[in-house]
């Protein structure tokens, strides 16, 4: 059992990059559009390397950020891992415990997971590749995501029914900084609920996470 009564979601201030940027926003949309009540912290680069040592002294395995913190004083790292262990317990966000489907969100956020690391290696970390990250990984990696989606019916990558690999597919769009015109179809349609998902909207607009 995980105590999802109240989550401290850790993760890095990159400065003068957005805070909703990088991987701890998959688990921040999944916390908003689930309710579940949480701060979100964040922690200078050069302040990072104590704080880990004292977190694995005292048994953080991981030693690694984006990390959340449950209210029992647990620590949980890794990205996707995170997601996987919310959705679980809240039986919601990863197929209902149906195999077939569990593969497919699964199979999603890994191939999201290899599409930010080609922007941070491409992009965000190398300005200089920006372009041609733009022309030769963005439409491979969108037209794969989009061939995905068009399984089935519906906005989501399950359908009618959301999963965390949507939200990690979603906040790919809005660091790559795309607009609506850029996607394939399935993936316009799947920008476009998310965006009006009643738990999410207001948040995107205040973070200006809106792709037009």
């Amino acid at each position: 059992m995980v105590d999802l009564s109240h989550i401290k979601l850790h993760y890095f201030d990159f400065g003068n990059v957005p805070t909703d940027c990088g991987r701890g926003e998959n688990i921040k949309l999944l916390l908003e559009d689930a309710q579940i009540p949480h701060d979100y912290l964040f922690y200078k680069w050069e302040d990072w390397p104590q704080m880990r040592d004292e977190w694995i002294k005292n048994g953080f395995t991981g030693g690694c950020l984006p990390a959340i913190e449950t209210a029992d004083g647990k620590k949980y790292s890794c990205t996707t891992p995170i997601v996987q262990l919310i959705s679980k317990q809240l039986g919601q966000y990863y197929g209902h415990g149906d195999i077939e489907k569990e593969y497919l969100v699964d199979t999603v956020a890994s191939f999201t997971n290899d599409w930010y690391d080609r922007f941070a290696r491409r992009s965000w970390l190398r300005p200089d590749l920006r372009e041609v990250h733009l022309k030769e990984d963005v439409p491979l990696h969108l037209n794969r995501l989009n061939r995905y989606y068009a399984l089935n019916d519906g906005p989501y990558l399950l359908g009618s029914e959301i999963s965390f690999a949507d939200f990690q597919v979603y906040h790919m769009i809005t660091d790559e900084k795309l607009n609506l015109s850029d996607l394939p179809s399935h993936l316009v349609t799947l920008v476009k609920a998310i965006q009006e998902r009643p738990n999410l909207k207001n948040y995107l607009v205040k973070r200006k996470s809106v792709v037009h």
